[in-house]
This record gives C-alpha cells, structure tokens and sequence, in this order.
C-alpha cells in the first residue's frame, strides 16, 4: 500500500512513517512545503492526516487542520483510505468520560480546529473509507522541547526548580507507540469507517504525571517541584477522560503501554545525554 503520511516530519508522523515501512509498506513523509506537490502523484492508496501544530491564531488552526487537509484529499484522485488524526480537544468543556457520539463543542482554536478538519475530510474524500483518531494526551520522548512535559523533565534532570499549577487537571496520556499502532490498525482492510477515541481510559492528575516524572529522573527532584506556583489557564478542560471502549470493540483496539512504563521510557530516552 503508498501512503502519504502529511506531517510525516513531525512527532507522530516519523513513527507512523517508520511502523508502516517496517509493515512493508511504502510511506512517504510529507511536510508544509511538499505536501501539494507530493499529492498531486498519482498511484496514492492511503492517506494518513497527522500535519499541523498548534498555531496562536484560531484562523491558522482552521487553515492547518481542516483547509488544508481537505486540500490534500481533494488532489489525490483514487483515494481509499483516509486516517485523520483529530484530538479529544474536539469534545470542549462538558461532563466526561467523552464518548464519540458526544456532542463537538470544541472551546479552544485547535479543538474547533479538528471539529473543522473531521467534517472537511470526510467531504473531500466522499469515496474513500474514513477513520477519525481522537487521541487525548500523546507522549513519549520525541515531543517538541518547548512542551510541558519535556521541560520538566529537563528542569529537574538539571536540578533547576520547576513552577507549575496546583495540578489537578486531569488527562489520559496515551503513548506515541500506541497512537501509532491505532493509525495502523485503522489502515487495515478491515477497520470499520468512524471516530474513535484513542487513549487508555485512565484518568491521570497532572500533579500525579508530574510527581512520576519526579521519582524517576531522582528521588529527591520531586522537592524541585514548585506546585502551585502558576495559575491554572484560563478556559482550560480542568477534566479530560475518554470512553475507549468504542475503539476496543469495533476497531481491535487497546492501549499497551500503561502510564508507568510509558513515563520511565520517556524520561529514560531525555536524560540518556
């Protein structure tokens, strides 16, 4: 199967690009700058939507996530398969665990953003059998450095205090490998079109992510912990759970990575230098 993976330079992307060479597929990574140019070959299968970041402005969200991602599909004629990989952002501030058939209220510009991108995805690519991942809090060791979780794991691996908020938001932090492992899965011929939400199913306190990190870059880093000292953002989803079991039923799958081997990977891997 040739699959363009767009955004397949980034941090999920790379390792969907990687699994699906080591499957013996032909992935091909593309990026802001190649991704028309590559579209417009013919012979594509699959399409595999894991581009854009998390622009400041709602506007660039929008063009990033849903204007372009419809672009692409639009210019790749014979189309079967499209995963677009959304975001539990789409579900916005209501009662949890989200379920997929949850209203899309969407409150922050990359939440509205995905809402956006799912319903022009699925009007691009009217033929094609589309699979919208909703992933919740993606980790591992390849995140951007400039991200929450890798800049605490290098404060405290420097022994440099660390501000954060009180910490009881909670998330379900699901990791790379297994996100990588549902878009696989969602290629297969036999994956039912639809939206799944792509997580563990377990509630996690940032406070409680925070204190793991702690313990295992070492034991006394958790004192380097300066909790409280930042207030919580504005607006910001104060809980986040996802219902996973759609996924676990009709897609085939689960995550395998527990929060304990996935945060000792990850700190293992940032703090190998």
């Amino acid at each position: 199967m040739k699959v363009l993976v767009a955004g397949g330079r980034g941090f999920i992307g790379r390792e969907v690009v990687a699994a699906l060479g080591a499957a013996g597929h032909e992935a091909v990574a593309s990026g802001r700058g190649d991704t028309a140019t590559l579209a417009a070959q013919p012979g594509w299968d699959a399409l595999v939507w894991a581009a854009g970041g998390r622009p400041v402005s709602a506007e660039q969200c929008v063009a990033d996530h849903a204007h372009a991602a419809a672009k692409t599909a639009r210019a790749m004629p014979g189309l079967r398969r499209v995963v677009y990989l959304s975001s539990a952002e789409v579900y916005g501030l209501q009662d949890v665990p989200f379920r997929e058939d949850a209203p899309l209220l969407g409150a922050s510009p990359l939440g509205q953003a995905k809402v956006a991108g799912e319903h022009a995805i699925a009007a691009a690519a009217p033929e094609a059998r589309v699979v919208i991942l909703r992933p919740c809090w993606v980790y591992g060791p390849g995140l951007a450095p400039s991200t929450f979780l890798p800049t605490l794991v290098a404060s405290l691996h420097k022994r440099r205090r660390y501000a954060m908020t009180p910490g009881q938001q909670t998330r379900d932090l699901v990791y790379v490998d297994d996100v990588v492992r549902a878009v696989t899965r969602a290629l297969a011929d036999d994956a039912p079109p639809g939206a799944y939400n792509i997580g563990t199913g377990v509630e996690t306190s940032v406070l409680d992510m925070a204190l793991g990190i702690a313990r295992r870059v070492r034991p006394d880093a958790i004192a380097l912990l300066d909790v409280g000292a930042r207030p919580y953002r504005e607006g910001e989803a104060f809980r986040v759970a996802i219902d996973v079991a759609k996924a676990r039923a009709q897609l085939g799958f689960t995550a395998e990575i527990g929060l304990e081997d996935g945060l000792t990977r990850m700190v293992d891997a940032l703090t190998r230098t």
